[in-house]
């Protein structure tokens, strides 16, 4: 039977497993391993997922269950995203009850991959809309296009990680670029609110990649785009950090395009949000969409 879950999309055998080695096939129907068991619970600035536009300086309910479509050499997850079966249960109206106890105007599924969870998310964002709450999904965005369909009247919010060129795709991430840029079009065409974010990692991503980068991501429609810095973990745990001055640069010429908000993360010195029309500096936490110095309409959704 095949998963229509990730881009893998795997034909899975009886009693075999697919390539995330959380979805399984048994007694003729594919399931997840996990249920309503949770890898991650936890509450967040939704500035960590990261969203620079979205309800700024809210919390968000941050959930996760096991299991990734990928294989990154740096991720910094992979001691869950790599796990087999989650923690304690938590049924679907437990976590919309939890939001709303804990006056959370969101919840936000991260940490790990949910596109392969995606049997425990749906029912979590079916009772989020229904109580009246916003979803946020934090993905590598190779979905099949069946997820896709059924995941964006779902999602009010993404990040998607565009994490470098095809060659750094299937030698680093073991995996691939098409399925993601093809998703990041469809998003920002279907009006979700959409953030994508880059990891540089030094003396791998240079000035030619975020070129190339900046232009697929301009030509997708993209506003937002966090350019953050890499720290070593998992088969990278000997490669040097990415240094402020390599961000820098890169920042810059990321700044040469033409997409208008630009951000630095994991970084000591981060840059503020300004209106893309005449260059002022706005006030993130306490806006309501529009430039006060010249009127100019700014993307995102502040309340």
């Amino acid at each position: 039977m095949k998963c229509d879950f990730c881009f893998r999309q795997c034909e899975i055998p009886p009693s075999g497993r697919g390539w995330c080695a959380v979805r399984v096939n048994r007694g003729g129907a594919i399931r997840s391993l996990q249920g309503h068991r949770l890898a991650a619970l936890a509450i967040d600035p939704v500035e960590k997922k990261p969203l620079h536009h979205f309800l700024p300086g809210s919390l968000t309910l941050s959930l996760a269950q096991c299991g990734c479509s990928f294989d990154c050499d740096f991720c910094q997850n992979a001691d869950i995203a790599k796990a087999l079966v989650a923690g304690e249960e938590a049924s679907p109206p437990s976590i919309v009850t939890l939001a709303l106890e804990k006056d959370l105007p969101s919840i936000s599924f991260t940490y790990t991959e949910p596109l392969v969870w995606q049997d425990y998310m749906i029912p979590v964002a079916e009772a989020a809309h229904e109580a009246g709450l916003r979803t946020v999904m934090v993905t590598n965005g190779a979905f099949s296009q069946a997820s896709l369909e059924r995941l964006l009247p779902l999602i009010d919010a993404y990040n998607i990680d565009l994490k470098g060129d095809e060659d750094f795709y299937r030698n680093v991430c073991h995996a691939s670029m098409a399925p993601v840029l093809d998703a990041i079009g469809r998003i920002a065409a279907h009006g979700a609110h959409l953030e994508v974010t880059t990891m540089l990692i030094e003396g791998i991503h240079d000035e030619a990649m975020v070129r190339r980068l900046s232009g697929l991501l301009e030509e997708a429609g993209v506003k937002v785009w966090h350019l953050t810095r890499f720290f070593p973990r998992r088969r990278m745990a000997r490669c040097q950090a990415t240094g402020e001055e390599c961000l820098d640069r890169l920042y810059a010429v990321a700044s040469e395009g033409n997409i208008p908000h630009i951000y630095k993360g994991n970084t000591m010195y981060p840059v503020p949000m300004r209106c893309p029309s005449c260059g002022k500096v706005l006030e993130r936490m306490a806006f309501d969409g529009r430039c006060p110095h010249c009127g100019a309409s700014i993307y995102g959704l502040w309340s």
